[in-house]
Formats: C-alpha cells, structure tokens, sequence
C-alpha cells in the first residue's frame, strides 16, 4: 500500500476484539516509529508507557479519569451498570440509587485493548552536539530542565503527535487499529498514584499528553454513528484548513 492507502485504513474504535497483540510485535512497532521520528536535536522530550494486557487496574485507573473529566464529578460517587450504549455510573444515597448518565462509548478503546500507551513529559539528558553546546558555549537546553516541563508543553505534545502518526502508520500496516485520547484533567497533580508518568519525583507531577490505545478493531465510531443514527463527522474542506499565502 501507499502511504495514503494506509492511513485512509484508520478509524477510531470503540470496541476492540478480546484478542492481545504479543508484547514482541508491539516492541517491534515501536521501535520502527522511534528510529523513524524526528525530534529538535533528536531529545524527544517524552516517555511513552506500556500498559500491557496484564495491567487492567491501571487501564480502568485512566479510563475513569477519562470520564471524570468527563461529567466533572468525582470518582468516589461512581458505581456501575451495564446498559447497551456503554456502562452507566450511579450515585447511591442510603437504599436508595439514582441512574445519574450513561458514559459515553467513545471512552471503551481506553480501558478494553490489548495495550495502551501514554504519552508524557520527560527530562532529557545532554548527549552529543548539544553537551558540547551546553557545557562549552554557554547554550541552554530546557528540554534538560525540570522547571521548563510546562512550558515546553506545546512543544512535547507536537512531538508526541509526531511519534503517534509514526507508529499509527506502522501499525495499520500490521493490520493492527489505534485510537487516541485526550479527555482527562490536564493537571501535572493528577496522576499522583501513577509514579511511572512522572517527571517530577519529588512532587509527584506528570504532564500527560495523549493516550492512544491498540488492538484489533471490532466496532468503530464510523458505525456507531450509523447504527444510533447520529449523522457523520464531518471534516472541513481543505480550503478551510489549508491556505495558500499569495
């Protein structure tokens, strides 16, 4: 395939198939989108996190801050039902229970996959040219720097975006679907019981960027949209997007 055949091939899913990719082939992926991606002075300002089949609580720990951000209630009311779009938290007050919403479908590719992967800040180690630029020319390297983590936000969130559109090339390639997320409480003190996202070891501060999700697709959004009858998503046209400066 073309590259263009290739990501015309990727969907978002809502639900993948009961079915784990092997760690092997998941390591390989990954590390056809690291050598692969460029990054500014090739720092790559990032970690990317694993969370295998084999790590459910932590799946369900970020899926419900997913919903959390969500619904902006908090994760201490929540209990659980089944209904057909999804599940549907409740709140319970003495005997009696009260069906508050129905969580939204769109969150499933985040808590059911084989393996997730999270996207977050990272403090970088002088290597190479840069070293000799830091430590001979007086040059500053803020990806290096604790104190500079959020303001290279935007600039760690567009390389993360880079090794994401890497790796999702390869994967569809594999025959193997992704998705992302990014609805969770953008707070560096929101993941205090996660350790291995932090930059910050003596705070406990992470700075997550996105999620993203792998498996193998078996219900997308595409036809959740049909079946429900909610229309389509629908993307503007290039001229709206792309601008030619004459």
């Amino acid at each position: 395939m073309g590259i263009v055949d290739t990501y015309e091939k990727r969907h978002h899913v809502y639900d993948y198939e009961k079915k784990n990719i092997p760690d092997e082939l998941v390591n390989e992926l990954l590390y056809k989108a690291w050598k692969i991606t460029p990054s500014k002075n090739n720092f790559m300002p990032y970690q990317v996190s694993i969370i295998g089949p084999d790590q459910q609580d932590i799946k369900d720990k970020i899926w419900k801050r997913c919903v959390i951000n969500h619904k902006q209630v908090e994760e201490s009311r929540f209990k659980v039902k089944d209904t057909k779009e999804g599940e549907q938290y409740t709140t319970q007050v003495g005997n009696k229970t009260t069906y508050n919403f129905v969580v939204n479908r769109a969150y499933n590719h985040i808590r059911y996959n084989s393996h997730l992967l999270m996207f977050s800040s990272r403090i970088c180690k002088l290597e190479g040219y840069m070293k000799r630029m830091v430590e001979q020319e007086g040059h500053y390297a803020e990806q290096c720097e604790i104190k500079e983590v959020d303001g290279l936000r935007a600039t760690t969130s567009f390389e993360c975006g880079l090794f994401a559109a890497h790796l999702t090339g390869i994967c569809v390639e594999h025959g193997i679907d992704v998705s992302y997320n990014h609805c969770y409480v953008q707070d560096r003190a929101n993941w205090k019981d996660l350790p291995f996202l932090w930059y910050d070891q003596k705070n406990g501060y992470a700075r997550v960027h996105v999620n993203m999700s792998m498996g193998y697709g078996k219900y997308y959004r595409h036809q959740w949209l049909k079946d429900y009858k909610r229309g389509t998503d629908i993307k503007p046209e290039m001229k709206e997007v792309v601008k030619w400066i004459r």
